[in-house]
């Protein structure tokens, strides 16, 4: 197989996998007696973790006999959630990722669409669960992760007490159901993507390749395994690199310093807001991480500002990219060479996948034109789960043979390599996490102030973008901030809208879509006029 690029790592023969769970049976063979998770005091070897991925398979296989459907895992990172991923994978089902920060609304719409047969959840997850549970058509069974209980007082451990660790005789067909990821949707509800065993098996191989994980290094694992970009880029590789990896539950600057100190951690995969915020901590002190020696960012836009502030701060580490979607899992990678180079430069994956940039369908751009990002091979995702419109949306299929999935960026060709320029689709990326205009648009719409509203992104250096509204008010003197607050109490925390401008008009192309590069200037006048 050979490589476009110069920056690859080859695999060693043992880490050519095609299913999520060989990923961590080629780290327990080689690797056995090594840390392979620390969470808190608990150290658990590869070999340990191995075991219990067994047992956990062989509980779903005894517990859901006679009923269909996946395993849906709902918490913050853990080495619960690590055995449940791994475990559902060997036992012929696949895993549903639910985000711990739903409304109500949203999980019941992900578990009426999904229908998961088994629910293992986060204690604190209880209150979110219960308020949605009575609109479950099928109410899963329900075991539960409890934070700081001793293992054999925890439902979770206490489900696996006595059962086999060895894997059940059962054979996982590579290009069967994998997992399932939720991402944004331009219909207002979120998207559901479907991958095969062997789709995220070569994303992880390529992530590996790509940034050179070795074994000799401490990763730390900050972002959430529910994000396509926290479990396919980085946790899924680091695992198959026989990397050591810390768990950090969530994002406290004290913590994370700790933990860094405390076990060595030398690279992480952090989203910009998280060192945004950290870099801007009191507390923060950068002789802390000296152990670290290289971040890794995904997941949302990262400003030239803020790399060169974190290179600047701490000069022993470098800062690389990663590049990819929920839809393909990892496809590129940037390091400091490549930065160097073209700001915004990305190499040529390896020969796993392909990655091509259109001018439009069927004809390629030449090198230094601007196209659309477009990928094919066995990594694209299997679907959108009943949501065939936006399924053939990125595959093309009206246009199209299908072969080739669509990103939604423009990005300018390079002989061996591209750089990205903006994105076709308009979606906002806010702290690694997706956001769509149309579901802000329709929640803003529902009030009786609004009768014509846009949503857009502007650069915020914290969270990479902010959503903000160009709304036509159906008064003269509307209450903005009961408009921000509608939008607020109908969405996730994540998504709500930061800032009203008030406009006479949304310009709209004669089909009447919305002119996002014209709403973005109105905005950025009105901004620049008030002095915000």
């Amino acid at each position: 197989m050979s490589f476009s690029h110069t920056n690859y790592q080859r695999l060693q023969p043992g880490q050519e996998i095609s299913t999520t769970g060989e990923i961590l049976s080629y780290a327990a063979t080689i690797y056995p007696d090594k840390p392979g998770l620390i969470s808190g005091d608990r150290y658990w070897s590869f070999a340990e973790l191995d075991k219990a991925a067994n047992r956990f398979a062989n509980f779903l296989h005894d517990e859901l006999t006679g009923r269909d459907g996946p395993v849906a895992i709902m918490g913050k990172n853990s080495v619960e959630y690590a055995v449940a991923h791994f475990g559902t994978a060997r036992s012929g089902r696949h895993s549903v990722n639910l985000h711990t920060r739903a409304t109500p609304e949203e999980l019941t719409f992900s578990i009426n669409l999904t229908r998961p047969a088994l629910i293992v959840a986060d204690s604190n997850c209880a209150d979110l669960i219960n308020a949605a549970r009575a609109e479950f058509r099928e109410p899963p069974i329900q075991i539960e992760i409890s934070e700081g209980v001793p293992d054999a007082d925890s439902s979770f451990w206490q489900s696996l007490k006595d059962l086999p660790d060895t894997p059940p005789e059962i054979k996982v067909d590579p290009d069967s159901a994998g997992t399932v990821i939720f991402t944004g949707g331009t219909t207002g509800k979120p998207k559901a993507v479907l991958a095969s065993h062997r789709a995220r098996a070569i994303s992880t191989m390529a992530a590996v390749e790509d940034f050179q994980i070795s074994p000799d290094e401490i990763g730390g694992f900050s972002v959430p395994f529910t994000h396509a970009a926290g479990l396919f880029s980085w946790f899924q590789p680091a695992v198959l690199a026989g990397c050591t990896g810390v768990i950090i539950p969530k994002w406290d600057a004290e913590l994370f310093m700790s933990l860094i100190e405390q076990h060595g951690i030398s690279v992480i995969f952090a989203v910009p807001a998280q060192l945004a915020t950290l870099l801007d901590n009191p507390i923060f002190k950068p002789q802390r991480l000296r152990s670290l020696k290289r971040i890794v960012f995904g997941g949302a836009p990262i400003s030239r500002a803020l790399i060169e502030r974190i290179e600047t701060v701490m000069p022993w580490l470098t800062c690389e990219r990663a590049f990819g979607s929920s839809e393909t899992g990892h496809m590129g990678a940037q390091n400091r060479k490549n930065r160097a180079d073209v700001y915004d430069a990305y190499n040529q994956p390896g020969g796993r996948l392909e990655i091509e940039i259109f001018k439009e369908p069927g004809v390629p751009a030449d090198i230094g034109e601007i196209g659309e990002m477009a990928t094919r091979g066995p990594h694209l995702m299997t679907g959108y789960i009943d949501d065939p419109d936006a399924q053939a949306g990125f595959f093309k299929t009206e246009t199209t043979d299908g072969d080739w999935g669509w990103m939604g960026d423009l990005a300018e060709k390079h002989d061996g390599y591209y750089s990205i320029v903006g994105r076709s689709k308009h979606m906002i990326l806010s702290g690694g996490l997706n956001i769509y205009p149309a579901e802000l648009e329709e929640v803003l719409n529902g009030h009786p102030a609004v009768s014509d509203c846009a949503v857009i992104g502007i650069e915020d250096e914290t969270w990479g973008e902010l959503p903000i509204a160009a709304i036509v008010s159906t008064t003269s003197n509307p209450d903005t901030q009961a408009i921000l607050d509608h939008v607020a109490e109908n969405v996730a925390r994540y998504k709500r809208v930061r800032q009203i401008i008030l406009v006479e008009t949304i310009p709209r192309t004669p089909a009447g879509k919305i002119q996002v590069h014209l709403v973005q200037g109105l905005c950025s006048a009105a901004i620049e006029n008030s002095g915000s």
